[in-house]
């Protein structure tokens, strides 16, 4: 969700079965990105008018969804094929009068992906796809609607489609032929919980302990990626998998999506114009790359920018680093709120949602146990993760304490003001839980840590039953010991900003508020530099030189980022003192390239994490 990028398992419970609607679509009949849905009622409706509505947003997205916009018709008929009336009610919801003697639904949606909406624009991986022949991608509140006050009863899914296609989920099949899919949803609430993918297969399969790990990718440009993205996603499991006691499903699938964003790529080079540059970074900023996750699977939408990149960078824009950056925290959700959960999840409202006031626990303490999974698992170095923390902190510091607390940014994540701030639950909300993690240790004489405490409310819980928000930190307390209440009512429920002391000494890392070191190229602190975002990266513009026109610089000559980078950390590693750079700097209208003898000097790291004796 939306760097993410997050999604829940909703409460299932046993239910009595009364009605089991059936929904139909056929993928050989999508028209210029539009499907077309059919309903049959098993049992009539015993009342006159019913609401037939689409989800205003989906747990895990924390973002208004509307998905009722991209209804483009909607008709309801009786066994005879009368039509009844229906008027559209608010953005999200249909009326259909004289309903006792409706028997059909049928009504069209259109391809979410490829539309362009600029007021609340839908996080890729819970966007829907329809590309005839090739892919189509069911987040299935974009595609599915409930009657209002039936959200319990089960749903038959029955899918035509080429023989070329399959499709990847993790709902429950009752039927495959080469031409046909058929589902069953133990209610809307697993419909949402289990998107689909059709695609011409591109798979790997593999176990991790007992649990089967299903892996389905479509390339819009045809590359097959299975068997590497396999290697990625095996060495992530098996990080995770050395850190819990075991995990807690018997079968999951990752579904993933890779775009062609090499035009966004080429911008790297700076051979672009400053309007393209801009109107591909507002393209790109609007698609939201990232993840969603679910109970048994999770959603990837990655983009492969190109052979243009810089190669200082591509491993930061890598497939491979994305999907390994979202992997690990979308499945370590399965421990909260897949597992762990208010009421608010648990008995999910899509038509008037209410948000959870413990977002800290959702996304913050699992993007401390995803970037402490990859540290233990040798996925990264122990200076990465501390660098990875230290940075979150850093970017913490933004957050608006003297506005409000934790707790009520998460209460009121959809309206505007707090929503802003919603991305501070990867950042601060991980330095949060790692701090916590560090007093749990000091309270309990390293007898507990978090991770055990989220284990045993866990057990308690689990994915059928929801705590009480009200009371869930005083519970978390009670398990550790009661000075931890401070904690809370300082920086979870309060407005004080976390930072980090001497306690983290308990998981062996030392905090220094300013730290001095050898790292600073001295391009940057011999010369006078300002600062311009230009469309996609940004750009160093000279405004003072240095002692002797320092390394032939000139005031106005401007250096892009990717062209310093790809000068001083050719392929990814950084040039040693001494060692000679080609720096491309453009001056005036044309390019020049300047040999540049490296050396450093001291710079001074705000807020650095350091592991103890280093």
């Amino acid at each position: 969700m939306k760097n993410h990028f997050f999604t829940f398992l909703l409460f299932f419970g046993s239910y009595s079965v009364t009605a089991q609607d059936l929904y139909e679509i056929d993928l050989n009949a999508v028209d210029n990105d539009i499907l077309t849905v059919k309903v049959t009622l098993d049992k009539a409706p015993d009342k006159d008018q019913v609401t037939y509505s689409f989800p205003a947003t989906v747990p895990g997205t924390y973002d208004t969804q509307d998905f009722g916009r991209f209804v483009l018709s909607m008709n309801a008929k009786t066994s005879d094929g009368k039509k009844l009336k229906v008027k559209k009610q608010g953005n999200n919801s249909f009326v259909i009068f004289n309903a006792k003697n409706l028997k059909y639904l049928e009504y069209s949606v259109e391809d979410i992906l490829d539309k362009k909406v600029k007021k609340n624009p839908i996080f890729a991986p819970v966007a829907t796809n329809f590309v005839a022949g090739k892919n189509f991608i069911f987040n299935n509140g974009g595609i599915f609607g409930f009657f209002e006050g039936e959200e319990s009863q089960p749903i038959d899914i029955r899918i035509s489609k080429p023989s070329s296609l399959y499709g990847a989920t993790s709902l429950p099949q009752t039927q495959i032929t080469p031409t046909q899919q058929n589902f069953k949803a133990s209610s809307y609430h697993q419909l949402i919980d289990c998107p689909i993918m059709f695609s011409v297969p591109d798979t790997a399969q593999f176990y991790v302990g007992k649990t089967k790990v299903t892996l389905s990718v479509f390339d819009v440009n045809g590359v097959p990626r299975a068997k590497h993205f396999y290697e990625v996603l095996k060495r992530d499991m098996q990080a995770i998998d050395a850190f819990l006691p075991d995990l807690p499903v018997d079968n999951y699938t990752f579904i993933v999506y890779v775009d062609d964003l090499s035009e966004v790529g080429e911008a790297f080079t700076g051979k672009m114009g400053i309007i393209k540059k801009i109107k591909l970074a507002l393209r790109f900023r609007s698609l939201g790359l990232g993840a969603l996750e679910h109970g048994n699977s999770s959603t990837y939408y990655l983009a492969d920018f190109g052979p243009s990149v810089p190669s200082s960078i591509i491993k930061e824009l890598s497939l491979d680093n994305q999907l390994s950056g979202a992997a690990i925290h979308e499945f370590m959700h399965i421990l909260t709120p897949l597992g762990l959960h208010s009421q608010h999840i648990g008995n999910f409202n899509y038509t008037n949602p209410v948000m959870c006031k413990h977002l800290w626990l959702y996304e913050g303490v699992t993007e401390y146990f995803a970037n402490l999974i990859k540290y233990k698992g040798g996925v990264i170095s122990p200076e990465e993760y501390l660098n990875e923390m230290g940075d979150k902190l850093v970017q913490g510091l933004d957050f608006p304490i003297t506005e409000m607390s934790f707790t009520e940014m998460s209460s009121n994540v959809l309206e505007e003001k707090y929503h802003e701030h919603y991305g501070q639950v990867y950042q601060r909300g991980a330095v949060l839980a790692m701090l916590l993690d560090a007093e749990i240790q000091r309270l309990t004489s390293g007898k507990k840590s978090l991770i055990d405490v989220m284990l045993t409310l866990n057990a308690r819980y689990g994915a059928n039953k929801s705590f009480d928000e009200s009371t869930f930190i005083a519970e978390l307390v009670n398990e550790v010991h009661p000075d931890l209440q401070n904690f809370f009512t300082q920086y979870v429920e309060g407005k004080n900003q976390c930072q980090p002391n001497d306690q983290l000494n308990y998981i062996g890392i030392t905090y220094h508020d300013s730290l001095q070191e050898q790292d600073m190229l001295s391009i940057f602190t011999d010369n006078d530099v300002e600062h311009k975002a230009n469309g996609i990266g940004i750009e160093q513009v000279i405004t003072k030189v240095g002692p002797n026109e320092w390394a032939g610089l000139k005031v106005g000559d401007i250096i892009n980022i990717s062209d310093y980078r790809e000068a001083f950390v050719p392929n990814g590693v950084r040039l040693k003192e001494g060692e000679l750079a080609k720096l491309r700097v453009k001056r005036g209208k044309e390019f020049v390239t300047l040999d540049i003898k490296v050396k450093y000097g001291l710079k001074t790291v705000k807020h650095a994490l350091r592991w103890t004796g280093k």
